[in-house]
């Protein structure tokens, strides 16, 4: 069994939150197992003696509430302390990346700098005899670390997005949002070509909202904006067009969940109707969503691969060379700790490919700080991180929905630095938008929602306020937007940092 210390005023805790907590194993894999605290201990128990990771939520000062994890480590009879191997976990993590990167820093670079005082502190915590100061030492590292560890996940994006922007601008299709299909109209619309200047728009038509009864399709709030972004030549990705997530596929499908040909055979029948209303007109078809999670209803393997192929091959009906996308969410794998035959993300995707599905592009959502929908909040080392995960992959990578809330939804679900606010939701999208278009394979970056509204998620996710009035965060997205409209040019080297070419 492992066991962790925890502190609160230089004593044991007598109650600690373990909101979001996990167990992991090799490659951050999430898995089944028990965790309890009780008496100063987080008691962590899973079969067998195999080296484990504990993955939870923890308030880590300046960095902010954060989702943060140990290195694995043995079982042992003596208690572990929690700060102390969240330190050893993230400083592990900065040289690792940094040599992965060949991020050659001086010693005098802001991250370098903090990383080695990080270092000095928790080998302090280290020859501590007392665990309580010792626990102190190790809060103090892990703070250190985390900055130091983003600072060089943005240093690094830096340097690529230069690398990538040198000789050419972003595409038109770099940057887009998501619509609410209820609200359209001149005035919405005018807005979306005319002062954002996006020329990519995701349409999710889910099967509960076009097809809210059985046989009844609603095409008409769909029609409108599929029109308005053919006079605008506005790529549209539909989709998800199916969606697993739980409360998102049609209410009187429930009868049917666990009849898998019932599902299949229903959900042939609704592509197949949106295929042939839209056609071509259509630039993407993002055919599912949280298939691999088991959230709600349940496959095996083989039946969601059987699900993939069936869905692409009805795009792809009297037109192989129409595109197909299928999205990603829970991309950290937290449901694989309870929910029975769910598969991984990047699993999923790779038995995908390897049963000969053709992909033309594979959509992650990347949304934090929403508790209720499991969107616990992570910092850019570990997005940066992730991310990077799926750059052997053939596909291309969308970032099909990115956001996070403009105000605290729930303190369960952590936030970044400091409290989910307008201005820090701004601060958030304008790092991270940079530091994932900065990826080579990444294609594009979509946000979570135009206009505020109920489907919207997280909740406060949109540029637009519920009012019609802007965001901060709108002003994030335009101006990396007109940042990448021309070529960067030569970039100027740090005298700080350098990359192997």
């Amino acid at each position: 069994m492992l066991e962790f210390a925890v502190f609160k005023d230089s004593a044991p805790a007598t109650e600690w939150s373990l909101n979001h907590a996990r167990l992991l194993d090799r490659d951050d894999l999430v898995v089944p197992g028990e965790i309890e605290f009780k008496d100063g201990l987080i008691r962590c128990n899973r079969r067998g003696v195999r080296p484990t990771a504990l993955l939870l939520q923890y308030n880590a000062g300046e960095s902010g509430r954060l989702s943060l994890q140990t290195c694995l480590l043995p079982h042992r009879e003596k208690p572990y302390i929690l700060s102390v191997e969240l330190a050893r976990h993230r400083i592990a993590i900065f040289l690792a990346q940094a040599e992965v990167w060949q991020m050659h820093l001086s010693q005098e670079h802001p991250a370098m700098a903090m990383v080695q005082s990080a270092r000095q502190i928790f080998t302090r915590a280290m020859v501590t005899p007392d665990p309580a100061e010792a626990d102190a030492h190790g809060h103090k590292a892990l703070e250190l670390a985390l900055k130091a560890s983003e600072h060089l996940a943005l240093a690094h994006a830096e340097v690529l997005i230069h690398r990538r922007y040198k000789e050419r601008p972003a595409s038109r299709a770099t940057f887009g949002t998501a619509v609410w299909p209820q609200q359209a109209g001149p005035v919405l619309q005018g807005f979306l070509k005319d002062k954002l200047n996006f020329e990519l728009i995701r349409i999710p038509m889910e099967w509960g909202v076009v097809c809210p009864r059985e046989g009844v399709y609603d095409w008409a709030k769909f029609d409108r904006w599929v029109e308005w972004a053919i006079e605008s030549k506005c790529m549209v990705i539909a989709g998800p067009l199916v969606n697993f997530n739980p409360g998102r596929m049609p209410v009187w499908m429930e009868p049917k969940k666990r009849d898998f040909g019932e599902i299949c055979d229903r959900a042939y029948d609704y592509v197949q109707n949106v295929v042939q209303r839209y056609g071509d007109n259509i630039g993407m078809y993002s055919i599912l969503s949280g298939v691999q999670s088991n959230l709600d209803y349940q496959f095996s393997l083989k039946e969601m691969i059987d699900l993939v192929r069936t869905l692409a091959l009805v795009v792809r009906q009297g037109r192989r060379s129409r595109r197909v996308m299928v999205e990603l969410n829970h991309l950290w794998g937290e449901y694989l700790s309870t929910e029975r035959d769910s598969v991984a993300p990047i699993s999923f995707i790779e038995q995908l490919l390897q049963e000969g599905i053709r992909l033309d592009a594979v959509g992650l959502q990347v949304l934090f700080g929403d508790a209720h929908n499991a969107m616990p909040s992570r910092d850019l080392m570990e997005l940066s991180k992730l991310v990077d995960r799926f750059l052997h992959l053939e596909p291309k990578i969308v970032i099909s929905s990115l956001g996070v809330p403009d105000s605290v939804i729930d303190n369960t679900a952590g936030w970044w630095h400091t409290p989910w606010s307008s201005e820090r939701q701004a601060r958030w999208v304008s790092q991270a938008l940079m530091l994932l278009l900065s990826k080579p394979f990444v294609e594009a970056a979509i946000c979570s929602d135009l206009y505020d509204n109920q489907m919207t998620v997280p909740s406060g996710a949109g540029l637009l306020s519920l009012d019609g009035k802007p965001k901060p965060a709108l002003k994030s997205w335009v101006a990396l937007k007109k940042y990448l409209s021309r070529p960067l040019g030569q970039r100027r080297r740090n005298e700080d940092a350098a990359v192997n070419e």
